[in-house]
Order: C-alpha cells, then structure tokens, then sequence
C-alpha cells in the first residue's frame, strides 16, 4: 500500500500512534480485567467491578477501532459492480462513499454528544466503579472525530486505494501483491 506523504503527514502519524496507544491500553486493560474476573469466580469470590470495567473498555476499544480502520482505507467496500462500469460512474462513487462516511461519522458525533450532554445533566453514574457515565460515553464522539481524520487521510494518502479501478487492473494488483506475501 503506497503512501502519498501530505503536508498533513506528521499529524496523520500522530492520530495514528494515539490510536494505537489507546487499543493497546484498551485490549491490554480487557485482558486483565477478565482474567482478574476468571480468577474470582473459580475462588468463589467475583468482583462486581469487573464486568462494567470489561464493557467500558471494549466500548473504548470498539469507537476507536472503527476510527483507525479508516487511516489506511481498510474499510470494507465492494465494488464488484463498480469495476464494470463506466467511468464516470467510479468517480462518482469515489465523491458519494467519501460523502456517506464522512455523514455518518458526523451523525455519531451530534447524537454521541446528545448523550454525553444528557449524561452529564443527569450525573449518570457506573453502578460498580462510580464513575461519571460520561467519561464513556464520550467514546463515540471520539471515534466520529477520529474516523473523519481517517477518512480525510484516506483521499489525501491513499487515494490509491480509494480510486475503483477496472476489474482486470484490480486482478494485476492481487497478483503482484499475492508475490509479496510470498517473501
């Protein structure tokens, strides 16, 4: 996968390695949790904490995975369809998915700050940790942001692999890289 470097580059790498800091911190985080959580029930002794922590932190991880899928377009999309058509019709669907995507993340980040702002007003509180539900539920406007990021690194960096290409170019490309998988 090619990378076209933007003036943008060194902020796109930041985004970047705060996004992978965050998962590992979050899967680290699960794994403990529920290990600490196995370990309790065999002793006859589970702690009441641990379940919450184990949601919150996969709530966390989840927001934040759905962003960094975006950086490098490794989002699904099919284009079977679109690899037979005209042209023109590529393009198209070039303007339309960066148009849906970018829609969708800014309808998660109006509706996740709907329910941080309602949170908050209501001093909504994790019934085992006692903390402030906001605290997680901030996690969807922070994948919104994070995944329009992405999305806008996408068409600047890797507009490559954006681009829908005709059926027999998509095939070369599959088989040169097929090759290196080989090394």
């Amino acid at each position: 996968m090619e990378r076209k470097k933007t003036k943008l580059s060194g902020f796109f790498d930041l985004v970047g390695k705060l996004e992978d800091a965050l998962l590992v911190v979050f899967v680290t985080g699960m794994i403990v949790v529920i290990l600490i959580q196995i370990i309790g029930r065999i002793v006859g002794n589970p702690f009441p904490w641990t379940e919450e922590s184990s949601r919150y932190l996969f709530l966390w991880m989840m927001f934040v995975a759905l962003a960094a899928g975006f950086n490098r377009c490794e989002s699904a999309r099919v284009t079977l369809l679109l690899q037979i058509g005209p042209k023109w019709l590529k393009k198209f669907s070039e303007v339309l998915y960066a148009f849906c995507v970018i829609a969708f993340f800014i309808v998660m980040f109006i509706y996740g700050l709907d329910v941080v702002f309602q949170q908050i007003a209501w001093e909504e509180m994790g019934t085992a940790l006692l903390i402030p539900m906001w605290t997680i539920g901030i996690c969807q406007p922070v994948g919104a942001v994070l995944g329009i990021i992405g999305t806008v690194q996408n068409f600047l960096e890797y507009h490559d692999n954006v681009a829908i290409g005709d059926k027999e170019t998509e095939k070369a490309k599959a088989l040169a890289n097929e090759g290196d998988f080989d090394k």
